[in-house]
Protein backbone atom coordinates (compact mmCIF):
# COMPACT_ATOMS: atom_id res chain seq x y z
CA UNK A 1 0.00 0.00 0.00
CA UNK A 2 1.49 3.25 -0.68
CA UNK A 3 -0.05 5.12 2.13
CA UNK A 4 2.49 2.35 4.46
CA UNK A 5 5.23 2.69 2.06
CA UNK A 6 5.59 6.83 2.40
CA UNK A 7 6.20 6.32 5.93
CA UNK A 8 8.24 3.23 6.27
CA UNK A 9 11.00 4.67 7.03
CA UNK A 10 9.77 6.43 10.22
CA UNK A 11 7.45 3.77 10.79
CA UNK A 12 9.73 2.30 13.92
CA UNK A 13 9.77 6.18 15.11
CA UNK A 14 6.07 7.14 15.03
CA UNK A 15 4.97 3.54 16.44
CA UNK A 16 7.78 2.08 18.60
CA UNK A 17 7.30 -1.46 19.63
CA UNK A 18 4.01 -1.91 22.27
CA UNK A 19 5.15 -4.38 25.12
CA UNK A 20 1.39 -4.32 26.52
CA UNK A 21 0.70 -6.39 23.01
CA UNK A 22 3.63 -9.00 23.95
CA UNK A 23 1.98 -9.32 27.31
CA UNK A 24 -1.96 -9.66 26.42
CA UNK A 25 -0.68 -12.47 24.00
CA UNK A 26 1.71 -14.11 26.48
CA UNK A 27 -1.74 -13.74 29.37
CA UNK A 28 -3.86 -15.35 26.41
CA UNK A 29 -1.98 -18.50 26.78
CA UNK A 30 -1.49 -18.55 30.14
CA UNK A 31 2.07 -16.53 30.82
CA UNK A 32 4.18 -17.82 27.76
CA UNK A 33 4.06 -18.66 24.22
CA UNK A 34 7.07 -21.08 23.69
CA UNK A 35 6.18 -23.58 21.22
CA UNK A 36 2.84 -21.77 19.80
CA UNK A 37 2.35 -21.16 16.14
CA UNK A 38 1.86 -17.71 14.99
CA UNK A 39 0.39 -15.57 12.61
CA UNK A 40 0.91 -12.35 12.24
CA UNK A 41 -1.31 -10.83 9.52
CA UNK A 42 -0.36 -7.16 8.77
CA UNK A 43 3.06 -7.31 10.78
CA UNK A 44 3.88 -3.80 9.43
CA UNK A 45 8.08 -3.95 10.32
CA UNK A 46 8.09 -7.01 12.48
CA UNK A 47 8.40 -5.42 15.97
CA UNK A 48 6.19 -7.69 17.68
CA UNK A 49 6.96 -10.79 15.60
CA UNK A 50 10.48 -10.84 16.40
CA UNK A 51 9.50 -10.34 20.16
CA UNK A 52 7.05 -13.03 20.08
CA UNK A 53 9.94 -15.06 18.17
CA UNK A 54 12.40 -14.25 20.89
CA UNK A 55 9.64 -15.80 23.24
CA UNK A 56 10.65 -18.99 21.82
CA UNK A 57 6.99 -19.14 19.47
CA UNK A 58 7.37 -20.38 15.83
CA UNK A 59 6.07 -17.15 13.88
CA UNK A 60 4.81 -16.23 10.86
CA UNK A 61 4.67 -12.40 9.94
CA UNK A 62 3.05 -11.32 6.51
CA UNK A 63 2.30 -7.31 5.17
CA UNK A 64 0.78 -6.49 2.12
CA UNK A 65 3.32 -3.24 1.88
CA UNK A 66 7.14 -4.96 0.04
CA UNK A 67 9.10 -1.97 1.86
CA UNK A 68 7.42 -2.66 5.36
CA UNK A 69 8.81 -6.33 5.04
CA UNK A 70 12.18 -5.40 3.66
CA UNK A 71 12.66 -3.57 7.07
CA UNK A 72 11.41 -6.31 9.23
CA UNK A 73 13.74 -8.81 6.97
CA UNK A 74 16.63 -6.53 7.89
CA UNK A 75 15.62 -6.76 11.59
CA UNK A 76 15.11 -10.26 12.15
CA UNK A 77 17.75 -12.11 14.18
CA UNK A 78 18.51 -15.24 12.07
CA UNK A 79 19.01 -17.57 14.97
CA UNK A 80 14.56 -17.10 15.50
CA UNK A 81 11.95 -19.29 14.22
CA UNK A 82 10.44 -16.40 12.48
CA UNK A 83 9.85 -15.85 8.49
CA UNK A 84 8.50 -12.84 7.14
CA UNK A 85 6.71 -12.47 3.48
CA UNK A 86 4.66 -9.78 1.46
CA UNK A 87 0.92 -11.13 0.97
CA UNK A 88 -2.71 -9.44 0.96
CA UNK A 89 -4.23 -10.04 4.27
CA UNK A 90 -7.24 -12.38 3.09
CA UNK A 91 -5.39 -14.22 0.38
CA UNK A 92 -2.14 -14.84 2.05
CA UNK A 93 -4.06 -17.43 5.00
CA UNK A 94 -5.63 -19.59 2.35
CA UNK A 95 -1.77 -20.81 1.46
CA UNK A 96 -1.45 -22.04 5.36
CA UNK A 97 -2.59 -25.73 6.68
CA UNK A 98 -6.02 -26.19 7.81
CA UNK A 99 -5.41 -26.42 11.69
CA UNK A 100 -1.95 -25.63 11.92
CA UNK A 101 -1.56 -22.62 14.32
CA UNK A 102 -2.29 -21.94 17.99
CA UNK A 103 -3.00 -17.59 17.05
CA UNK A 104 -3.93 -15.41 14.17
CA UNK A 105 -3.33 -11.87 14.88
CA UNK A 106 -4.39 -8.90 13.76
CA UNK A 107 -3.22 -5.36 15.57
CA UNK A 108 -2.88 -1.89 14.86
CA UNK A 109 -5.63 -1.05 13.38
CA UNK A 110 -5.15 -3.53 10.33
CA UNK A 111 -8.19 -4.71 10.04
CA UNK A 112 -10.44 -1.42 8.69
CA UNK A 113 -8.09 -1.13 5.78
CA UNK A 114 -10.50 -3.57 3.97
CA UNK A 115 -13.13 -2.46 1.84
CA UNK A 116 -16.32 -3.77 3.44
CA UNK A 117 -17.77 -6.16 5.90
CA UNK A 118 -18.01 -8.70 3.55
CA UNK A 119 -14.32 -8.81 3.06
CA UNK A 120 -13.91 -8.70 7.59
CA UNK A 121 -16.16 -11.81 7.64
CA UNK A 122 -14.20 -13.57 4.57
CA UNK A 123 -10.75 -12.52 7.35
CA UNK A 124 -12.17 -13.96 10.42
CA UNK A 125 -13.25 -17.50 7.92
CA UNK A 126 -9.88 -17.81 7.04
CA UNK A 127 -8.38 -17.34 10.15
CA UNK A 128 -10.57 -19.63 12.16
CA UNK A 129 -9.81 -22.63 9.63
CA UNK A 130 -5.85 -22.25 9.64
CA UNK A 131 -6.79 -22.40 13.52
CA UNK A 132 -6.38 -25.68 15.49
CA UNK A 133 -8.71 -26.12 18.01
CA UNK A 134 -8.91 -23.79 20.70
CA UNK A 135 -6.85 -21.49 18.28
CA UNK A 136 -7.12 -17.57 19.37
CA UNK A 137 -8.06 -14.62 17.04
CA UNK A 138 -6.89 -11.86 18.35
CA UNK A 139 -7.83 -8.46 16.80
CA UNK A 140 -7.10 -5.13 17.47
CA UNK A 141 -8.87 -1.35 16.22
CA UNK A 142 -9.46 1.80 16.85
CA UNK A 143 -12.79 2.03 18.48
CA UNK A 144 -15.14 3.50 15.93
CA UNK A 145 -18.16 3.60 18.25
CA UNK A 146 -16.12 6.44 20.03
CA UNK A 147 -15.22 7.78 16.83
CA UNK A 148 -18.61 8.00 15.39
CA UNK A 149 -20.81 8.62 18.06
CA UNK A 150 -18.50 11.43 19.72
CA UNK A 151 -17.41 13.04 16.24
CA UNK A 152 -13.81 12.93 17.07
CA UNK A 153 -12.30 14.29 13.64
CA UNK A 154 -8.64 14.07 14.42
CA UNK A 155 -6.33 11.61 16.82
CA UNK A 156 -3.33 12.91 19.13
CA UNK A 157 -0.25 14.22 16.96
CA UNK A 158 2.56 11.73 17.90
CA UNK A 159 5.71 14.06 18.14
CA UNK A 160 9.27 12.57 18.10
CA UNK A 161 12.55 13.98 17.85
CA UNK A 162 12.53 13.32 14.31
CA UNK A 163 9.32 13.72 13.10
CA UNK A 164 5.48 15.15 13.32
CA UNK A 165 2.70 13.27 12.81
CA UNK A 166 -0.62 14.15 12.26
CA UNK A 167 -3.81 12.31 11.44
CA UNK A 168 -7.59 13.04 10.89
CA UNK A 169 -10.54 11.29 10.16
CA UNK A 170 -13.09 12.79 7.50
CA UNK A 171 -16.46 11.28 6.99
CA UNK A 172 -16.69 10.55 3.22
CA UNK A 173 -20.22 10.26 1.84
CA UNK A 174 -19.62 5.57 1.25
CA UNK A 175 -20.06 4.85 4.85
CA UNK A 176 -15.59 4.80 5.35
CA UNK A 177 -13.40 7.52 7.03
CA UNK A 178 -10.89 8.77 5.15
CA UNK A 179 -7.75 9.26 7.24
CA UNK A 180 -5.76 11.42 6.34
CA UNK A 181 -2.31 12.31 7.40
CA UNK A 182 0.79 14.24 7.26
CA UNK A 183 4.33 13.30 8.23
CA UNK A 184 6.85 15.88 8.80
CA UNK A 185 10.69 14.93 9.06
CA UNK A 186 12.42 17.88 11.58
CA UNK A 187 15.66 16.66 9.76
CA UNK A 188 14.98 17.07 6.03
CA UNK A 189 11.93 19.08 6.05
CA UNK A 190 10.26 17.02 3.94
CA UNK A 191 6.15 16.63 4.51
CA UNK A 192 4.38 13.59 3.18
CA UNK A 193 0.95 13.74 2.86
CA UNK A 194 -1.37 10.72 2.18
CA UNK A 195 -5.46 9.36 2.70
CA UNK A 196 -6.30 6.03 3.11
CA UNK A 197 -9.93 5.03 3.11
CA UNK A 198 -11.18 3.41 6.12
CA UNK A 199 -14.12 0.71 7.42
CA UNK A 200 -15.48 2.00 10.66
CA UNK A 201 -16.48 -0.99 12.30
CA UNK A 202 -18.70 -1.16 15.58
CA UNK A 203 -18.32 -3.05 18.70
CA UNK A 204 -21.66 -4.83 17.66
CA UNK A 205 -20.84 -5.20 13.98
CA UNK A 206 -16.93 -6.84 14.66
CA UNK A 207 -18.04 -8.89 16.99
CA UNK A 208 -21.33 -10.34 15.68
CA UNK A 209 -18.88 -11.89 12.75
CA UNK A 210 -16.11 -13.25 15.00
CA UNK A 211 -19.40 -14.80 16.65
CA UNK A 212 -20.12 -16.50 13.70
CA UNK A 213 -16.92 -18.64 13.37
CA UNK A 214 -15.87 -18.80 17.32
CA UNK A 215 -17.14 -20.73 20.38
CA UNK A 216 -15.83 -17.89 22.74
CA UNK A 217 -15.30 -14.07 22.53
CA UNK A 218 -14.30 -11.45 24.67
CA UNK A 219 -14.01 -7.61 24.31
CA UNK A 220 -11.74 -5.49 26.06
CA UNK A 221 -10.63 -1.65 25.46
CA UNK A 222 -6.94 -1.94 25.56
CA UNK A 223 -4.53 -4.52 25.91
CA UNK A 224 -4.22 -4.82 29.35
CA UNK A 225 -7.91 -6.08 29.53
CA UNK A 226 -9.64 -3.34 30.83
CA UNK A 227 -13.40 -3.01 30.33
CA UNK A 228 -14.33 -1.66 27.01
CA UNK A 229 -16.87 1.51 26.89
CA UNK A 230 -17.92 3.92 24.28
CA UNK A 231 -15.04 6.22 25.75
CA UNK A 232 -12.24 3.18 25.34
CA UNK A 233 -9.55 4.63 22.65
CA UNK A 234 -9.31 0.41 21.41
CA UNK A 235 -11.17 -2.56 20.62
CA UNK A 236 -9.42 -5.53 21.33
CA UNK A 237 -10.86 -9.00 20.73
CA UNK A 238 -9.89 -12.37 22.08
CA UNK A 239 -11.59 -15.17 19.90
CA UNK A 240 -11.29 -18.94 20.99
CA UNK A 241 -12.06 -22.01 18.19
Amino acid sequence: MAFYSSISNAYDAIFPFNPAQLEFIEACFGGAVAGKRIVDAGCGTGSLAIMLARRSARVIGFDADKEMIAIAEEKRPQALDLRFRTGDLIEELTHFDKNSFDAVLCFGNTLVHLKDEDKVEEFVRNASEVLKPGGKLLLQIVNYDRVLDKGVKSLPVIETSGYRFERNYVLSGDGHILFETMLTDRNSGEVISNSVPLLPLRKETLESIVEKYFSKTACYGDFKQNVWSEETFHLVIKAEK
